[in-house]
C-alpha cells in the first residue's frame, strides 16, 4: 500500500505539472491571439479613416469649394471627416480610437500628449518606420497603440486605440479600454 501510495503522489504531481504548462502556453498563445486580432481591427478601421479622408477630398470638398469662399465649412477638411466617421464607429466599437496626431494642430482635439509625441519622433528621426504595434501602461490599464505614418510631412502620426483589461481578467478584443494607436 506504500507504494501505490507514492505512485500516487508521483502521478499527481505530474498530472499538476502538466496542467501547469499546458495554462501557461495557453496563456500566451490566447495574448498573443487577442493582440493579432486587435492589430487587424485597427488596421481595418485605420483603413475606413483613410478612405473616407480621400473620399472627403476627391469627392466632397470640391463641391463644398464654392461655399468655402463665403464661410468655411469643417466638412470640407479630410481629417475632420475621418476622424467624425471614427467617432460614429465608436457607438458600435466603444473599444478603439481614432485621433490624427500631430505636435502643433490646428485643431486642439488633434494635439498629441506625451506617448503620442514620442512615437511621431521616432517616425521624424528615421528609428520608426511603416507602422508601430505596442502595448503600455495606462491609468485605466493595459493599452495597445498601432501607429501608422503620414505620407504627408505636415502630418506625422495617425493613432488607432483599443484597450483591454488587466491580465488577470479574460481576454477579449473588446475588454476595458485598450488603446491601438496608428500613426501616419
Amino acid at each position: 500500500m506504500r507504494l501505490l501510495f507514492k505512485f500516487n503522489v508521483v502521478f499527481l504531481l505530474l498530472f499538476l505539472l502538466g496542467i501547469g504548462a499546458s495554462g501557461y502556453i495557453t496563456r500566451d498563445l490566447l495574448r498573443r491571439n487577442a493582440n493579432e486580432e486587435i492589430a487587424e481591427n485597427a488596421r481595418l478601421l485605420m483603413a475606413n479613416a483613410l478612405a473616407v479622408r480621400a473620399y472627403t477630398q476627391g469627392q466632397i470638398k470640391p463641391l463644398l469649394d464654392t461655399q468655402m469662399k463665403y464661410t468655411f465649412l469643417p466638412q470640407s477638411v479630410p481629417a475632420f471627416s475621418a476622424t467624425e466617421v471614427f467617432n460614429t464607429l465608436r457607438k458600435t466599437y466603444p473599444e478603439y480610437a481614432y485621433k490624427e496626431a500631430m505636435l502643433n494642430p490646428t485643431n486642439p482635439r488633434d494635439r498629441a500628449v506625451d506617448w503620442e509625441a514620442d512615437l511621431i519622433n521616432q517616425f521624424r528621426n528615421g528609428s520608426a518606420s511603416g507602422e508601430l504595434f505596442g502595448e503600455r501602461e495606462t491609468p485605466t490599464g493595459g493599452s495597445l497603440f498601432f501607429a501608422r505614418r503620414s505620407r504627408l510631412p505636415t502630418r506625422p502620426a495617425f493613432f488607432a486605440t483599443a484597450r483591454w483589461r488587466s491580465p488577470r481578467a479574460r481576454w477579449s478584443t473588446s475588454t476595458g479600454q485598450p488603446t491601438v494607436s496608428v500613426g501616419t
